[in-house]
């Protein structure tokens, strides 16, 4: 398909090529118009080092109007470019979101949550699942996923594990499912949500790594599994503006009034338009070059998958692999390197990709590094990265193996209280290396990818220290919400 940008006139018929409210902009910001409403930069109207840095981008940061509709109450070109991202993705509806992927599991949550609640939950679910357990009052049943002691990491819930948490916990309302996760691991979704609607459970999905699957050969999708709700991070896959991501929906066990009802509570009400536009670009652009662009991507990074384990030092994670070991798919778009037979650490390479060859990855673990692919990559960058790995390999390699008992968690903290309980409790704030055996009424989180350690109501055990200074010492990026280092807060213990 020949790209061409779209003509400014409003369309007749709303297809995949238009892009409504990004066109709607583009009206409103050459109509010569004299603004003395908000933003206070009246379209980048006067010189400032902002407008200097940005330039006509700021003649689409504006304020609700009719012309440009209303996120909380969309009638007019929002509520068309929310069509357009719903039919794109296979949706009855789709909503667009301005506070990120955290807003729509809060939103999911809350939309089928209510207090004391059961929710079966991956204990490796995002730092906004636990904080969406602590808002909606639900009580959490935690799945352990499946741990790759090789690799490091931890996986997709499995369906055995899933049957196990029904079969204990009958009453449970919601299941929400990471999918795919950080690592780019694939549950069996489909038999996952086969087996929790027969018993009437209402499957939510946190598909933040996963805005692109839709358009990947041979993939499928949350929805195409068969979830009921699902968030994507449009700006982690998907080509939007950081903080831009979209919930997704189908009716068959859930209103969209109810969906729209929490949204309005927790969005704000002065919507940007920038990110709301860069939404309908990227849906432009997924839905009608998307496929092809992956399809064009995919023999790239199995290229360079050969290069690098031809080396003989790494090992990378691919779908034979995660199959036939954890029965699960793979999205080979993670490129996830396994380095620590380098005698070397994750961290150590990350480190040295960034300060010696200007390469910035995604993340790093003990074991290994990782690098998100996407359309924007070329043959050029990923050789840049594969050459650095390769001279990494040839002048930096020890000889040895790097092994750690802190490396992944194999365990599921002991949870006391619920965690809403545990917020609203009375709270003191002690050293960390005191904390052992006492609730916590704090959250441990590793960023990225934003995996708490430890959330409120959970026992603080002698693994969860340890873990806490492994990652402290390596990365120096555990976010915690007492104030002072190295302290934790816990629920203060009866005299």
């Amino acid at each position: 398909m020949k790209q061409s940008m779209p003509s400014l006139a409003p369309p007749m018929v709303l297809t995949q090529e238009s892009m409504p409210l990004f066109e709607a902009l583009q009206r409103y910001g050459r109509s010569n118009v004299t603004p003395f409403d908000v933003p206070g930069h009246k379209m980048g109207m006067y010189t400032s080092v902002m407008q200097q840095a940005f330039g006509n981008v700021l003649q689409f940061d504006v304020n609700s109007m009719k012309e440009l509709d209303l996120l909380s109450h969309p009638q007019g070109v929002i509520a068309q470019a929310q069509t357009l991202a719903a039919q794109a993705f296979g949706a009855d509806e789709a909503f667009f979101l301005v506070n990120g992927t955290t807003i729509g599991i809060l939103a999911m949550i809350m939309a089928t949550c209510a207090p004391g609640d059961e929710l079966l939950v991956p204990r490796n679910g995002h730092k906004s699942v636990m904080d969406g357990i602590i808002l909606s009052g639900a009580r959490p049943v935690f799945i352990q996923p499946e741990v790759d002691l090789h690799f490091g990491i931890a996986h997709g819930i499995s369906v055995e594990n899933v049957k196990k948490a029904i079969a204990q916990h009958p009453d449970a309302k919601v299941l929400l499912v990471t999918y795919p996760t950080y690592f780019g691991a694939m549950s069996d979704l489909t038999t996952i949500c086969e087996l929790a609607h027969a018993n009437d459970i209402i499957v939510i999905v946190d598909s933040a790594h996963g805005a692109h699957l839709t358009y990947m050969p041979q993939a499928k999708d949350a929805l195409a599994c068969g979830a009921d709700a699902v968030t994507v991070s449009m700006h982690k896959t998907g080509g939007s503006l950081t903080q831009s991501s979209l919930l997704l929906m189908q009716t068959t066990r859930l209103t969209k009034e109810s969906v729209q009802k929490v949204l309005g509570m927790l969005q704000t009400t002065s919507a940007s338009y920038l990110l709301m536009g860069s939404l309908d670009m990227a849906r432009y652009e997924l839905a009608n070059f998307g496929y092809e662009r992956y399809e064009a991507l995919l023999p790239v990074i199995k290229a360079a998958i050969t290069q690098i384990e031809a080396s003989g030092h790494y090992e990378v994670l691919k779908e034979s692999y995660v199959t036939s070991n954890f029965s699960q798919s793979y999205d080979m778009t993670k490129l996830v390197v396994r380095v620590n037979h380098l005698g070397l650490t994750g961290f150590d390479v990350y480190t040295m990709l960034k300060q010696q060859y200007n390469i910035q990855m995604e993340l790093a673990e003990g074991y290994v590094v990782m690098a998100v692919i996407t359309p924007a990559d070329t043959k050029e960058s990923i050789q840049r990265l594969v050459d650095a790995l390769l001279h990494i390999a040839t002048h930096y390699a020890k000889g040895m193996t790097v092994l750690s008992l802190h490396v992944t968690p194999d365990e599921v903290n002991e949870l006391v209280v619920c965690p809403r309980e545990a917020y609203y409790a009375p709270q003191e704030t002690i050293a960390i290396d005191d904390a052992e055996g006492r609730v916590s009424a704090d959250t441990l989180m590793i960023y990225p990818p934003g995996i708490p350690l430890v959330i409120p109501g959970e026992k603080i055990s002698r693994d969860v220290i340890a873990m806490y200074h492994y990652y402290n010492k390596t990365i120096g990026n555990v976010l915690m919400e007492a104030g002072s280092a190295h302290h934790i807060t816990v629920i203060k213990e009866h005299a």
